[in-house]
């Protein structure tokens, strides 16, 4: 009988080896495993125990080392020792330096340090603008010969120049030029203000006085089963689509070309949440306050399965979108007018408001620096409403109805150029227009404005 020999299990724990079975596993290999596993990201498997302050140089300043400290040590518990210092160094090669690096590594960057840039941002913001105002000021008593200082009048006028958002210029380090924000840009100065649907980038190209084109391929020709559109910014071709429709084509081409754009050129939105000035009138006279639900934003109810037009045109064989045999007719029903009182057709009622006082509200809205849109509520008149365009109109606003019968509401805006927008967000970072727009950089332009990297949403724009 053949003896039976138990496997004896032999474990012996050193410093630089450990034995178990058949395996041998040295801590160097335990080690670069744990770094294939982790690849720097978070598991726990790395470890926390080093210190910040060694990696400082001799020779680094101290305006550098604060903002490669701070952002080590905010996310010291995210990455490997290794990798956390690269990443530290390539975010202040990007702020001071203006470095490039690939496109992930610079999206990576750019998310990490988005409170820490624009902290130190604000804060070198402050420290220069009182080193240029004190230079200015000895330097004007010295070329006057006189160690008084400036007149009050004089003073006054310049801290409210110093506050003004439309005359205050980004301070530069070291009294250099203004940044270019359109420099080394594939498109030039063409900027995308996203709104308007798929009509948004002829709108942005008609602004920016480029040529913009969407027209059905030549090259692949469009086939019976298959069509093809094309779209040409400049008479080049930067995007091509195809759908079983002439529709389907020009949507997907759209999608690509707005994805290419997005890349190499600014884009605005905007905020659908941002506050507006409500105004409404009430049977004890008129009432203003703050919402942020703009009518821009409150879309009208479409056609559901409860709706008995639906069902019938479902039946008759249907599948949703236009009419027609390449789908081109309108998609949403004619809208209607729910009539309130006794007046025939073509009748008017007479305004019931003093519309002496509402130029006088508009008037003072021109004149102030609020960024606001106004919002005259349901409780207006259809002539109401026309009388208030035409005093937006002769103010230089921009006036629009949103809704339909008894929702219907009018918006004004302030005209304001889409560069105008982006200095101010940009930089300005003026919060007025900051809580009223959202802006993308394109990448080119990640490293400068590493806070406004993230794609902005998109939903809605194919219609």
């Amino acid at each position: 009988m053949a003896s039976k020999v138990k496997k004896q299990k032999i474990e012996t724990v050193s410093d630089d080896v450990v034995i178990s079975d058949h395996t041998i596993t040295t801590k160097k290999q335990k080690k670069n495993k744990a770094k294939e596993s982790d690849a720097g990201y978070g598991s726990g498997e790395f470890s926390l125990d080093w210190n910040v302050d060694d990696y400082r140089t001799e020779y680094e300043s101290e305006e550098h080392w604060e903002l490669r400290r701070s952002f080590m040590v905010a996310h010291k518990d995210r990455f490997e020792e290794d990798r956390m210092v690269c990443l530290a160094q390539t975010f202040v090669n990007m702020e001071f330096l203006g470095c490039k690096y690939p496109n992930e590594t610079m999206h990576l960057v750019a998310e990490l340090s988005k409170d820490i840039a624009e902290e130190f941002r604000r804060k070198r913001d402050q420290r220069l603008k009182r080193t240029f105002v004190s230079a200015s000021d000895a330097a004007e008593q010295r070329a006057k010969g006189r160690s008084g200082s400036t007149k009050p009048n004089q003073r006054q006028d310049e801290q409210r120049g110093s506050t003004n958002p439309y005359s205050r210029e980004r301070q530069c380090f070291g009294g250099g030029k203004p940044i270019d924000l359109f420099e080394g840009l594939r498109f030039g100065s063409l900027i995308l203000y996203l709104a308007g649907g798929r009509s948004c980038l002829r709108n942005s190209c008609t602004i920016s006085q480029i040529k913009y084109e969407e027209r059905p391929c030549k090259e692949p020709e469009s086939t019976e089963k298959t069509k093809y559109s094309e779209i040409l910014v400049n008479n080049e071709v930067i995007a091509v689509g195809q759908g079983e429709t002439l529709k389907a084509a020009k949507i997907a081409a759209f999608k690509q070309a707005l994805f290419l754009l997005q890349t190499h050129c600014y884009s605005i939105k905007l905020n659908a949440t941002r506050q507006t000035i409500k105004v409404e009138k009430t049977v004890n006279g008129v009432n203003i306050n703050v919402t942020k639900e703009s009518a821009d934003s409150l879309g009208d109810p479409k056609l559901d399965e409860t709706n008995k037009g639906y069902r019938m045109m479902r039946l008759m064989g249907w599948t949703g979108g236009g009419l027609g045999r390449e789908k081109q007719g309108r998609e949403e029903p004619v809208g209607y007018l729910l009539k309130s009182n006794r007046t025939g057709l073509g009748g008017c009622n007479k305004p019931h408001v003093n519309l002496g006082d509402y130029r006088k509200m508009i008037e003072n809205y021109v004149k102030s620096d609020d960024m606001r849109d106004m919002q005259f509520e349901p409780t207006f008149s259809k002539e109401e409403r026309a009388s208030f365009h035409k005093i937006a109109s002769k103010y230089g606003l921009r006036s629009g109805s949103y809704g339909n019968g008894e929702s219907r509401r009018l918006l004004i805006t302030k005209k304001v150029d889409h560069k105008t927008i982006l200095q101010e967000v940009l930089s300005r970072r003026n919060t007025k227009f900051t809580e009223r727009y959202f802006v993308q950089v394109p990448m080119q332009k990640a490293h400068l404005f590493p806070g406004h990297v993230a794609s902005l949403d998109l939903e809605g724009m194919d219609d």
